[in-house]
């Protein structure tokens, strides 16, 4: 049975602990006809997508795990129960991350460990710390493909599958040929489409992307797990310390440190934004003006689909491949 989630900022180690199969729902590129009764349309693809495929009823899951994000996502929790079938669990991930946010995080993977218990799963120690463990391994092979050559066809087929089956698709490839690398940040992109335009342009690629390094980024904690308590708080430190989103508040600009550094070994940076994604808009500006400062290349791209014209965006990046080649 699967439980669907949205958010990496989702605990998926409890969902695979719990005898579930974790299944990151994402938008296809179809024309969202029936969700568009039920949501606005100035919500973004992702979420107006995602709906659309589970009104079509393409989606059988046992229960769907919303993890607080954005307003939109908030939202969608409420829409998504009223019209569906599937269960709906709205996990309360801090906005405000320090170590202050600690505890009230732990209490909530709690209460989401009970919640999947109603569910039919059965979290003990000995699944736990095999979760952790599992996708601990798999975080360090994604980490170790993308810093050769990013594959996101891979990656997004492993969201949507159990980590023991993830972990038998991961080859990692030789080290290509050098090329002009782009820094590309921002929200979900599943359309393979738009990265394949990246490599036929003649780009390779970094990213700071929700579908794409923030799936597998984190500083794990060293924390013996003995108990089941134990990799409650083991999970409270890991996500708190993964990679950064403009949905959260950190301290001493942590975000945009770690995208300034990312940005060290690149020719430039593209800002690849689905339309209506209002956290990573309103980082966009300032983000710009620092990297600009520091000499890089910028670019923004926005998306949204199915409207989005491919041949535009390749126009746009065979621009910017000859701007920063120069």
């Amino acid at each position: 049975m699967r439980v669907g989630y949205f958010c990496t900022f989702t605990p998926k180690e409890l969902i695979e602990a719990a005898g579930f199969s974790p299944f990151r729902i994402l938008a296809k590129e179809s024309i969202t006809g029936i969700a568009n009764a039920h949501i606005q349309s100035y919500s973004c693809s992702q979420a107006r997508g995602s709906l659309e495929r589970a009104l079509r009823a393409e989606l059988q899951l046992e229960g769907v795990i919303f993890t607080r994000s954005c307003d939109t996502l908030m939202r969608l929790a409420d829409i998504w129960e009223r019209n569906t079938k599937m269960r709906v669990y709205n996990f309360e991930f801090p906005t405000r991350v320090d170590e202050k946010s600690k505890d009230f995080l732990i209490s909530e993977i709690r209460d989401l460990a009970t919640t999947l218990k109603l569910w039919g799963g059965d979290i003990t120690l000995q699944s736990l710390k095999e979760s952790i463990e599992l996708y601990k391994e798999l975080e360090k092979k994604l980490e170790e493909l993308f810093s050769i050559k990013p594959d996101y066809e891979l990656i997004l087929r492993v969201q949507e599958m159990s980590v023991k089956e993830a972990l038998k698709m991961i080859k990692v490839p030789q080290k290509e040929r050098d090329k002009p690398k782009v820094l590309i940040t921002g929200s979900v992109c599943p359309f393979l489409n738009v990265f394949k335009l990246f490599e036929e342009v003649g780009f390779a690629i970094k990213d700071d992307l929700c579908t794409g390094t923030r799936f597998f980024s984190f500083k794990y904690p060293e924390i013996d797990i003995n108990s089941i308590e134990d990799g409650f708080r083991y999970l409270a430190e890991k996500y708190l310390y993964k990679a950064e989103c403009p949905t959260k508040h950190y301290e001493r600009e942590r975000r945009f440190r770690r995208i300034l550094e990312l940005s060290k070994d690149c020719n430039g940076v593209i800002f690849l934004l689905m339309k209506f994604c209002d956290p990573h808009f309103f980082d966009y500006p300032q983000l710009k003006e620092e990297l600009e400062e520091m000499g890089k290349k910028t670019m923004l791209l926005e998306i949204e689909f199915p409207a989005v014209s491919l041949e535009q965006l390749r126009t746009r990046l065979e621009a910017f491949y000859e701007v920063i080649s120069c």
